[in-house]
Parts: structure tokens; sequence; C-alpha cells
């Protein structure tokens, strides 16, 4: 696969990855092509060649990209308010766009502001909410339609250390989704949550394998990262 932004150089290029089953903590500096990668995989861009694939069918095509949708719960680095939306209109409102029925979408709603510790603000006007509690509407949001696959893409970015250990305590009660991918700089906040780590560099994958594996032979989550970008480099 290659995708590129306009004429410039290809974020990736020959590019080729499955996510593997169970969840997966996916590292990377700044620029490494993590944001994109996930956006890719909820077919929100399209590669310029090669194809992403879901159950074997390339998600450029119409049917097979509104398969993958109604089972990914997706998380870009932003969550924006709708105009004079409330926290329980938002979230219902994302569910009725990925295939959900009207009369299942404001039960369904409830349930997961609740997994999110949002059911005292659901009657509040979400373009009111603080920025912590924002990126937890739109954690809502990308599971209210109980996907098989979340991707997560620096859900913690810009919070205060107290709402990160908040999200830290939901993320725990996240093991039932059948894959889950976190990108993330904050490794230790979460590693322990993790089955798999990779680890991408300008494009390129420098480590894939378990989070036993990952931390093995090295004093710590930050030396085991900064030892796979070097051989990355080398």
């Amino acid at each position: 696969m290659t995708f590129r932004y306009g004429f410039g150089t290809p974020v990736f290029a020959s590019f080729d990855y499955d996510f593997d089953a169970g969840a997966t903590l996916l590292l990377g500096p700044n620029g490494a092509g993590k944001s994109t990668m996930l956006a890719l995989a909820a077919s929100v861009m399209t590669p310029q060649s090669g194809a992403v694939r879901f159950n074997g069918e390339d998600v450029s095509r119409r049917k097979p990209r509104r398969r993958l949708r109604q089972v990914v719960g997706w998380l870009p680095q932003f969550t924006y308010p709708y105009p004079g939306m409330r926290v329980r209109e938002q979230v219902a409102y994302a569910g009725w766009l990925k295939g959900m029925a009207r009369s299942d979408v404001s039960g369904r709603a409830d349930r997961v502001l609740d997994l999110v510790d949002l059911s005292p603000l659901t009657e509040r006007y979400v373009s009111e909410l603080s920025g912590g509690e924002l990126r937890r509407v739109g954690l809502a949001q990308a599971l209210v339609h109980e996907p098989s696959i979340v991707l997560l893409d620096e859900p913690t970015a810009g919070l205060d250390p107290v709402e990160v250990a908040h999200f830290g305590a939901i993320l725990g009660q996240m093991s039932d989704y059948s894959t889950l991918v976190l990108s993330t700089h904050r490794i230790a906040d979460y590693f322990e949550h993790f089955d798999h780590v990779t680890v991408i560099s300008t494009g390129r994958i420098c480590y894939r394998g378990t989070a036993q594996e990952f931390v093995n032979g090295h004093a710590g989550y930050t030396e085991a990262y900064i030892d796979a970008l070097r051989g990355a480099s080398a």
C-alpha cells in the first residue's frame, strides 16, 4: 500500500500490516504515520495504490466499506461538538450514522455514556463540555454501535493527569473488543492493558511483537521504545 498527502513524500510506501486480535499499543514519534494508519484502517482515507482489506475485501468499494464501518469504532485525535446537540443526542446520532435502528440508539447511548462516566451530563450541550469530557463523548461515539474493532488515536492528548487516569480506568473495562488499537505517547499509563506492541517510524514498522517481548532485556518501557527506534535508523 502507498499513501501520500497531495504531491508530497509518501507517508507509506510498500506498507503491509495486519492488525492482531487483542489489544495493540501503537507507538512512534510525531509524523511517523500513526494517525494516517488508523484513518486508513477506518476507511476515512484511501491509499493511492494497494488496498485496505477487511475479510479479504477491498474497502474502497462501497459495500465492503459499509460493512467495515459497521464493525469499526474510530476515535480521531479531535472530537467536535455538533451545533445545538446535547450529549445523549450527539452519541445517539453517531449510532444512527453507523446504521443502528432509531429505536435502539437512545438506550445504547445511555449505556455507553455510563461506561465513560458521562451519565450525569447527558442533557448538557456538548459545546459546554471540558476537553476531557469532550474526549469521552468521542469515545462514546466510537463505541455506541458495539463495534468489534476499536481504533483510538491519541485519546488523551492534551488532557491533565486526572483525566488521563480516568481514561485508563475506562480502558481497563474494554477487554471485550476483539481488536483494540491505541496510538499514544504515554506508554507507562496504558502498557498493562495491552497484548501487543507495534512501533512505526517514518512509515515503516520497526518493531512488532508481544508486550512482554517488547520489554524483555530492557530496564523499562522508554528504553525498549528508544531501542526499537534506534534499530529502525541503523
